[in-house]
């Protein structure tokens, strides 16, 4: 059975708008989020659509993408995305940590972008400075038990997109 979850953005439960649809299934005028195969193969009929949409990026549990996706592959269609779903599938799976900083620095993607899977409490602060602001979790986690978790640890030892600088570039006065 599924363990029931909520939406946390910017340090708020919120209520999910989104619907994950599978390639099959016909898309509406609701706020989607459908797979990169599908973003790519349709990208000139969803160009016209009046509805969000949103992609989600699915990786193994061995870390390996699906099918080899790679997110440098949405830099064509970031303007039609309001959202970018990383899924972890195991916790140990650091791969999504990459596919953020990446959107985020490289690509400039200022949208949206959730973690969800296996998205556990010790990883939460490292998500955000990695440019994660939307976070599926476990109902039974109070709000407060989150924020809590995002603020826990006070130094960083890299720099990241939170721009925070690490411990070793502020000792040699960098």
């Amino acid at each position: 059975m599924p363990t029931e979850t909520h939406l946390i953005s910017n340090g708020a439960i919120i209520q999910d708008i989104w619907v994950f649809i599978d390639d099959e299934t016909p898309l509406e005028d609701t706020p989607s989020i459908i797979s990169l195969e599908r973003l790519k193969a349709e990208a000139d009929t969803l160009r016209s659509r009046n509805a969000e949409l949103g992609v989600v990026i699915r990786t193994d549990t061995q870390g390996k993408t699906k099918l080899g996706e790679d997110v440098r592959e949405l830099s064509p269609y970031l303007d039609m995305l309001s959202t970018i779903v990383i899924d972890f599938p195991v916790y140990r799976n650091g791969r999504g940590y990459s596919d953020a900083r990446k959107l985020r620095e490289e690509m400039g993607f200022d949208g949206e972008l959730r973690a969800i899977g296996e998205v556990l409490y010790d990883q939460w602060s490292f998500m955000a400075r990695c440019g994660f602001n939307t976070f599926e979790v476990d109902a039974s986690i109070p709000i407060d038990t989150f924020n809590k978790a995002l603020n826990e640890l006070s130094e960083a030892y890299q720099p990241a997109v939170d721009n925070q600088r690490g411990v070793l570039w502020r000792r040699h006065g960098l």
